[in-house]
């Protein structure tokens, strides 16, 4: 076999290495991508839920006395606040940082 040949056969090793370091790759990324979108919906669910907890609060605050509106206020403000750091760190999370870890960062925020 040539110089040549011999090259080219462990050219083509490499290459095949190669691809399969890639392909395991590709399988890894959908594999975490899928688990982050999981994540994140569970997060959107519970964002959800705060956004109807919130919407309710607001309709006390609506219905409150004139001298009991205000503890009112403050728990429409912590519930929104709430929301608010949450949606903002769910767009800033790293890759490290899964959205479940983002929302237990914000809960401990508005406390």
């Amino acid at each position: 076999m040539s110089k040549k040949d011999e090259y080219i056969e462990k050219a083509k090793g490499i290459l095949d290495e190669q691809i399969a370091k890639m392909d395991a790759l590709k399988a890894k990324a959908k594999e975490e991508i899928s688990d982050q979108t999981d994540n994140a919906q569970k997060v959107i669910d519970e964002l959800e839920e705060k956004i109807n907890e919130a919407k309710s609060s607001l309709g006390d605050l609506t219905d409150a006395a004139e001298d009991t509106w205000e503890s009112v206020k403050d728990k429409f403000e912590g519930i929104s606040d709430n929301i608010g750091g949450s949606i903002k760190n769910l767009f800033h999370w790293d890759k490290e940082e899964k959205p479940d870890e983002v929302e237990k960062k914000a809960d401990s925020k508005s406390k």
